[in-house]
C-alpha cells in the first residue's frame, strides 16, 4: 500500500466505521495505535496519536449524546502509514464547519469554528504535525498527519 488515493487521501492501512459512542472511539484509538506500532512508532508518539483520534471523534460523540433518540450516523476513520508519516482521517457526517481549516498547527486560526471544534482543534494541533478540517457532503473531514521521525514531530510540552 503506497501513495494516496485518487482523492488525495491516504491509502488505507485501516478503515473503520464506528458509532459515535465512547466505547467505539476507544476501539478506533487502539486500532490506529496498533497500525502505528506495526511501523515501529515510539510509544510516546502512539499516545499522542491515540489522543488526537479521540479529540477528532469527540465532537460527534457529544452531538450524538445530546441528540437523544435521533439516529446516529457512523464516523469513518481511515489511517495509513506512508513515507514515514501516519495519516489519519476522521469523517463526521454530521460535523459542521463553515470553511476549510488547514495549515501547520501553530498557524491555524480557530476563532470562527463551531464550539465543539473550537475545543478539540487546539488539543489536536499540539499533537500532530499537520491538521486540516474540510466541509464535505453536509459533514466534515479532519485529516491529521504525524511524522514517525521524532525529530520533526509536534512540539512537546515541557
Amino acid at each position: 500500500m503506497t501513495g494516496p488515493t485518487a482523492d488525495g487521501g491516504p491509502v488505507p492501512g485501516l478503515e473503520l466505521e464506528i458509532a459515535p459512542k465512547p466505547a467505539f472511539v476507544r476501539t478506533a484509538r487502539h486500532a490506529v495505535a496498533a497500525l502505528a506500532r506495526l511501523h515501529e512508532a515510539p510509544e510516546d508518539l502512539i499516545e499522542d496519536i491515540k489522543l488526537a483520534v479521540s479529540e477528532a471523534c469527540n465532537p460527534a460523540v457529544a452531538m450524538a449524546e445530546a441528540g437523544g433518540d435521533s439516529p446516529m450516523e457512523p464516523l469513518t476513520i481511515v489511517a495509513a502509514v506512508n513515507h514515514g508519516r501516519v495519516e489519519i482521517e476522521v469523517f463526521d457526517p454530521k460535523g459542521k464547519v463553515a470553511r476549510e481549516v488547514t495549515g501547520s498547527p501553530a498557524d491555524i486560526d480557530t476563532e470562527d469554528l463551531p464550539f465543539d471544534r473550537l475545543l478539540a482543534v487546539p488539543i489536536v494541533r499540539g499533537l500532530v504535525d499537520e491538521v486540516r478540517i474540510t466541509p464535505e457532503g453536509g459533514g466534515s473531514r479532519m485529516r491529521m498527519i504525524v511524522s514517525l521521525d521524532s525529530s520533526s514531530g509536534p512540539p512537546q510540552a515541557k
